[in-house]
């Protein structure tokens, strides 16, 4: 791997700022050491920053609530999820009113509610498959019936497994990839490492991609999609491991914020 090791961020000139969550800013419910005081610098000095996060547990105003709660200046419009991704996705092929089965959070169905589709357990136009902590094997059978009927799976992510403050959970990418095995079918993937979540960011902050960096904790999400951007690409290694074996190499490596 042939990525420029960097002894600071500040060995980088530019003018804005992506980040991941998980791994980066917090790990579970705590900071991650060092990133509250970076990111404070960077509002300090007029730096705009926006959040890219495969997560789709939470809406973005309560992911900037989290942030802000942390001690890190954030508003809604600084967040950007898989979510919302997936939600553009839906509205772009689906008519209003589509039944769709959906496995995630309470706050995720009740976005897609609210953006007017019915929530049914047959006959679904597709499957959305968010991080749910409460999938089963009930859950799956309905997921893979609706999908042998015709259904289109959907992942928020393909994030296989997520960083907490104690190890590792999997994630919603290893629920959709639990279907796809027993189904035979190919899942979209909404959020990283497809680049749209990235260049939703960079319009929300008016920044352009070769004056931004992208920092991360993932090869095949965080990176691949920074760069697919166009956008220099930063691993910091506070949350996944740095997988030597992969085929994707960041622009640079750096321990920590």
């Amino acid at each position: 791997m042939n990525a420029l090791r960097l002894g600071s961020i500040e060995e980088l000139g530019f003018s804005s700022v992506l980040s991941d969550l998980d791994g980066i800013v917090y790990r579970g419910e705590d900071a991650v050491p060092g990133a509250v005081a970076r990111f404070n610098r960077w509002e300090r000095a007029g730096i705009p920053y926006c959040f890219v996060t495969n997560n789709a547990e939470k809406a973005p105003d309560a992911f900037a609530e989290k942030i802000r709660s942390l001690g890190i200046a954030c508003q809604a419009g600084q967040v950007v999820t898989s979510g919302d991704i997936t939600l553009d996705h839906v509205r772009k092929h689906y008519t209003v009113g589509s039944g769709l089965y959906v496995i995630g959070t309470t706050a995720f169905k009740d976005r897609v509610v609210s953006a007017g589709y019915e929530l049914v357990e047959t006959a679904a136009a597709a499957v959305l498959v968010a991080l749910d902590r409460s999938f089963n094997y009930a859950m799956m059978k309905t997921a893979l019936d609706n999908v042998l009927g015709g259904a289109r799976l959907i992942g928020t992510n393909p994030d296989l497994i997520r960083p907490l403050a104690d190890g590792f959970e999997p994630g919603a990418g290893a629920i959709a990839q639990s279907i796809a095995v027993a189904s035979g079918a190919t899942p979209i993937f909404m959020g990283k490492p497809d680049p749209t979540i990235m260049l939703t960011a960079l319009a929300r902050i008016g920044a352009a991609a070769e004056e931004a960096i992208m920092i991360g904790d993932k090869l095949d999400t965080d990176i691949l999609a920074g760069q697919a951007a166009g956008v220099r690409a930063v691993f910091v290694e506070t949350g996944v491991p740095l997988d030597s074996r992969s085929d994707v190499t960041p622009d640079y490596i750096l321990a920590s914020l």
